[in-house]
């Protein structure tokens, strides 16, 4: 039976959601360029419009064990004395006040260590990613001219800190290929298939992120803000290859709950809050989970003292369990889907398709011999009509 994901939580629990007073669009615009993430704004109208629900609190108990049984994970913290840890801990505890930059330095070597070197995934570094993946619930240019429409602003394009994906050594270079293309969103509208597989401008070497790392010195809140985006991004970009790769089945039987519960995408980030008054640094686990690309959720899992060496311990081993269900349980969702993909496009010679047995009046009877068709119509513009109709909504760039 397939896993329903359950709920993290309901609409009224959340701060994105939470109804209030719409406010002047020149506060809205000027708090955005100065601190979007920090903004007092942000959730209720930049997540929120966008299909994004931060929940306010972490998941309990009943609900993370829930998903981590679902995802093959250990449910609690496992403490596990590690020299990284250790090191990362004390080097935070001589430092009051450190730059996000540094910051970041001195976890990669900590996040490369709980990969414990696995040649199947990547780290990258201040990565900013191409705009194609970023959930678009409510494109800019679509505002109401109602005076009581809310100001919706659209989701920054995200530039987590830290990035971790899969190496492109995992594809053969037929899938390297198969995800070089332009498919369709939920709403329909094209997308680059090569920016969404390999969201990060400029480089090749990461596919598909599943864990981001965002640091920001403001608030630990305005640090979930930045990271509900980037794991939407992450989750969004896999659902709209299943939206691709499930074509044919959704013209069949419609986004049902079904479809949903088969093609939710599950993705974790950290937030880190930087505290610039020197009062220490802490850290959320965040679980997020998007539903056929359609509505996307974010909650944290637990919080974390960095300067502890005993929660930074127990924060690696809640790593390395994430690293081992990417490699065997996300690694092979990808797999699947392009499977499935490879099967829409490139029809194999000795076996049946559905294609192979359909039958249409109007392409029969341009195809055959010695007939004629009636005036002003042309046997390549029948045909043409033709395929349209019945062509899938992607098409692949050669």
């Amino acid at each position: 039976m397939a896993y329903s994901s359950p709920q993290l939580s309901s609409a009224a629990s959340t701060r994105s959601s939470q109804s209030s007073q719409y406010f002047p669009l020149k506060d809205l615009v000027n708090s955005q360029v100065v601190a979007p993430y920090a903004s007092s704004y942000y959730q209720q109208h930049t997540l929120a419009p966008n299909r994004i629900n931060l929940c306010d609190s972490q998941l309990s108990e009943e609900d993370w064990s829930r998903h981590a049984f679902a995802l093959g994970m250990p449910s609690r913290d496992i403490h596990k004395p590690h020299p990284d840890a250790r090191r990362f801990a004390q080097k935070l505890q001589r430092k009051s006040r450190i730059s996000n930059k540094a910051v970041t330095e001195l976890l990669v070597p900590l996040i490369q260590s709980a990969t414990q070197s696995s040649k199947k995934l990547q780290i990258k570094t201040d990565t900013t990613f191409h705009p194609d993946a970023v959930p678009n619930g409510s494109p800019v240019g679509r505002l109401s001219n109602s005076q009581n429409a809310p100001w919706n602003m659209p989701l920054p394009v995200p530039k987590p800190n830290i990035t971790v994906g899969f190496s492109s050594k995992n594809f053969t270079q037929h899938e390297l290929e198969l995800q070089d293309g332009i498919i369709s969103n939920a709403h329909g509208e094209p997308c680059n298939l090569g920016k969404i597989s390999q969201p990060i401008v400029g480089n090749n070497a990461l596919l598909w992120p599943f864990l981001t790392v965002d640091v920001q010195s403001d608030s630990l809140e305005a640090a979930q803000n930045a990271s509900a985006g980037s794991g939407s991004t992450c989750n969004n970009a896999l659902a709209l290859l299943a939206e691709a790769a499930e074509e044919s089945r959704v013209r069949r039987h419609g986004r049902n709950a079904f479809w949903q519960s088969r093609t939710a995408v599950h993705g974790f980030s950290v937030s880190v809050h930087n505290d610039s008054e020197g009062n220490g640094k802490v850290a959320t686990l965040n679980l997020h989970i998007s539903e056929g690309g359609l509505s996307h959720s974010c909650a944290p899992i637990r919080s974390y003292a960095l300067c502890n060496e005993h929660d930074v311990e127990c924060l690696l081993s809640r790593l390395g369990s994430i690293f081992i269900w990417a490699e065997n349980c996300r690694l092979q969702q990808i797999g699947t889907l392009l499977a499935n993909l490879d099967a829409l496009v490139q029809l194999e010679s000795g076996r049946e398709h559905l294609s192979d047995r359909f039958t249409n009046p109007d392409l029969d009877m341009a195809t055959s011999y010695g007939e004629s068709l009636s005036p002003g119509r042309s046997k390549f513009g029948v045909i043409k009509n033709v395929l349209t109709q019945v062509s899938p909504r992607w098409i692949r760039v050669s």
